[in-house]
């Protein structure tokens, strides 16, 4: 089950997990979940600065804003 929803505004790392990168902030455009694996959750974030979508494992979102 993810452990964030979409519409939620969160702060992330979008280079190389939390290996002490920057951090960007975004809203959760969508979740994207393969069938059958309930561990490999990414979710679609629109940059609040960029403009555009990437998706992101569940382990680069520091938290929620």
């Amino acid at each position: 089950m993810p452990k964030f929803h979409e519409g939620m505004k969160v702060e992330y790392h979008p280079i190389g997990g939390a290996s002490g990168t920057s951090t960007s902030t975004g809203v959760i455009q969508k979740i994207v979940q393969e069938q059958g694996s309930t561990n490999d959750v990414r979710y679609e974030i629109k940059n609040d600065h960029t403009g555009k979508s990437a998706t992101y494992k569940e382990r680069n979102i520091t938290r929620t804003l």
